[in-house]
């Protein structure tokens, strides 16, 4: 289809552009009566005082409108309009001594191009009329002020690139994406229904997950060469045609980074809708029946694509968490060559959060025996709540859990970014309840939707015994005096040279922190996400994500997400924060896995981010121990020695309090069959 479909319509998009061209350079014909009138219109278009400017001639891509003086052997100039042989009547009306003449232009309101072209004339003697007045004015009374107005013209901004095409291929892309998933999709899952085979293919001895992932797999793959298909049949038919200049803005040259980038978009994609494909398939008992399911997603698909078409819509960080319109308008602007870096990550990553929850929701319909009886599932098969209780959530699960927890935590961020004007305090204290309510109260609704066991799967038992525990959190507690030492050395040295206009915003939010409260500070900044944070990181995923992966891989994988989250806050892109808060993850999850439980982290967590706020407001006081030039600087070396002694204390001591790790529960080990 690409290899047909694209060569067609390269022809047609050249030949109406061809035709477009054509009808945007017209010449204009007016009819008068004789020839007299005739050299009089003709001498004043001709005219250069008659002109517009060369800034307004640009804009009109320097097109100055023809205009063809024609005069009826036996009609007159109205009745020549009225027969449409011409664009514009004019009669000249000669006036008497010393007035100038009348013309009166007629034009036919039913033809747009009758009125462009008098519109046209009117301005060109309007600015004939200017000129004139203003050198009569100025050789009559020469030195005095000319009520005359001057007329200035100045431009902002500078000429950008963007075209039609610009716009109009990244839809095209993402819509023949969708369309090669969704045959795959309805063969792999209504397909084998129908043909009776599904039920061997889940009495295999191979995990249903393994079969799923699979599946996906092929669906991914399928639609990831169908996209490539057309983008190489789309760039060959652009570079043959000559119409790449329509694509890019500039030049003939293919944009190979930006397509390149596009593709990576379109991976991501991919993936998201291959989920929601599997998802709603499972649902058909025949392949006709999901084709009738499909329709209303492809029209739904098409509406937020059309609205990305819509000129002025930008990608702005509301927008960038909405399904199918990020990608589409992140492609957009990679081919313009403007691209807002918080939009566009926040884009990418709902993209693989949403991707995430879409397969999370497809493993839970494939994983119930109730998909071997398709005429039995609904869609309320989706949000159904287990029949039994269990110990943690699952992965799927808990990707979908964290895929809800993006866009609303960067939609809360962002609006608590955008009050700027409130008092601070009222801030931290808003932030902080926003903070539990994301971060605690989804997991929590989670865990209660799917019937999960809130001490297990938030880790809030204590396997270690309460003296070893207390031990451990004395421990925690000393890292988190300690820590706090790295995590600022590492901000230093990965941070780079922060713009001026950072390092003043920075300077100007420590300011307003001293005035706040250090009680509320504590609270906001460190109880609260001591607690909340730890609840979702080292207890809801850390639970879920050991049933299948090992105690490191689940540490690394915590502590990766827990630096992300950090990374994305407000409508800044805080890309200096991710190392740092990445290996304190790192010393967290470690402190997890050792006491089995998140009390200790939630002291390490807690004191860390308290001890960091206090060394930040009494920086002055400490003044005897050593100075610290600005907030980019590194501490003086009594500092780190000091820091450095006390979290390796902590450290033994939770080592030792930990000598024979938390033996994980039989629901916590990984499992490798179903």
């Amino acid at each position: 289809m690409p290899l047909l479909l694209y060569p067609l319509l390269s022809m047609t998009l050249q030949r109406f552009l061809f035709s477009a061209r054509a009808a945007g350079d017209p010449v204009y014909r007016i009819a008068v009566i004789g020839e007299a009138e005739a050299g009089l219109l003709r001498a004043l278009i001709d005219d250069p005082q008659s002109q517009p400017p060369d800034v307004l001639l640009k804009a009109n891509d320097s097109q100055l409108a023809k205009f063809e003086l024609v005069a009826h052997e036996t009609l007159t100039p109205e009745q020549t309009l009225a027969e449409q042989l011409v664009d514009v009547a004019a009669y000249v009306k000669l006036g008497e001594a010393n007035r100038p003449p009348t013309i009166e232009l007629w034009a036919d309101s039913s033809q747009p191009a009758s009125l462009a072209a008098r519109r046209i004339l009117v301005e060109r003697v309007q600015w004939l009329k200017l000129s004139v007045t203003t050198q009569r004015l100025a050789v009559a009374a020469p030195g005095e002020t000319d009520f005359v107005p001057q007329i200035e013209l100045q431009t902002i901004g500078s000429e950008t690139g963007t075209s039609m095409l610009a716009t109009l291929v990244p839809l095209v892309l993402v819509l023949m994406t969708i369309t090669g998933a969704v045959y795959p999709a309805i063969d792999l899952t209504a397909g084998e229904r129908e043909r009776g085979t599904i039920e061997a293919l889940i009495a295999s001895p191979v995990p249903r997950g393994q079969v799923l992932i699979a599946k996906y797999s092929a669906v991914v793959t399928v639609a990831l060469l169908t996209a490539i298909v057309n983008l190489v049949a789309m760039l060959i038919t652009l570079k043959a045609g000559g119409m790449m200049r329509l694509l890019t803005g500039t030049d003939d040259s293919i944009p190979w980074f930006s397509l390149l980038q596009i593709f990576g978009l379109l991976v991501l994609f991919s993936g998201f809708f291959s989920a929601v494909l599997l998802c709603l398939t499972s649902f058909a008992k025949s392949f006709k029946e999901a084709q009738a399911y499909l329709i209303p997603l492809m029209l739904l698909s098409l509406a937020p694509g059309i609205l990305s078409l819509i000129p002025g819509v930008e990608l702005t960080p509301t927008l960038a968490i909405v399904p199918l319109v990020n990608i589409v308008l992140l492609a957009r602007e990679l081919l313009a060559g403007d691209v807002d870096p918080v939009a566009a990550t926040a884009a990418v990553l709902s993209t693989i959060a949403y991707a995430a929850a879409a397969l999370g929701v497809a493993a839970r319909l494939f994983g119930t025996d109730a998909i071997l009886r398709g005429s039995e599932i609904s869609a309320g098969a989706m949000f159904r709540r287990p029949e039994k209780s269990s110990d943690v959530p699952s992965p799927s699960a808990a990707a979908l859990t964290l895929a809800i927890i993006f866009p609303v935590y960067f939609w809360v961020s962002n609006t608590l970014a955008q009050q700027a004007d409130a008092e601070m305090g009222q801030r931290l204290l808003v932030s902080g309840l926003s903070l539990a309510a994301v971060f605690g109260g989804i997991p929590l609704i989670a865990t209660l939707v799917g019937r999960d066991r809130l001490a297990t799967t938030f880790r809030l038992r204590n396997p270690i015994g309460p003296t070893r525990l207390v031990v451990a959190i004395i421990g925690a507690s000393l890292m988190g005096l300690g820590l706090w030492a790295l995590a600022h050395e590492s901000f230093v040295l990965t941070s780079g040279r922060l713009d001026d206009d950072r390092i003043a915003s920075a300077r100007q939010t420590i300011a307003k922190l001293a005035e706040v409260p250090l009680g509320v500070i504590l609270v906001s900044l460190a109880l609260a996400p001591g607690i909340v944070e730890e609840l979702c990181f080292r207890g809801y995923l850390f639970s879920s994500l050991r049933k299948i992966l090992s105690p490191a891989r689940t540490i690394l994988l915590t502590s990766f997400l827990f630096g992300l989250f950090h990374v994305l806050t407000g409508s800044a892109l805080l890309l200096e924060r991710f190392v740092p808060t990445t290996i304190m993850g790192l010393f967290l999850g470690w402190v997890a896995y050792r006491t089995g439980s998140v009390w200790a982290g939630m002291f390490l967590h807690t004191i860390h981010n308290g001890f960091l706020n206090v060394v930040g407001r009494f920086k002055d006081q400490l003044g005897f121990l050593g100075t610290v030039d600005d907030e980019l600087g590194h501490l003086p070396l009594s500092w780190l020695a000091v820091t450095a002694i006390v979290a390796g204390l902590g450290i033994l001591i939770v080592g030792f309090a930990t000598r024979k790790p938390a033996e994980p529960t039989a629901v916590d080990l990984p499992k490798h069959s179903n």
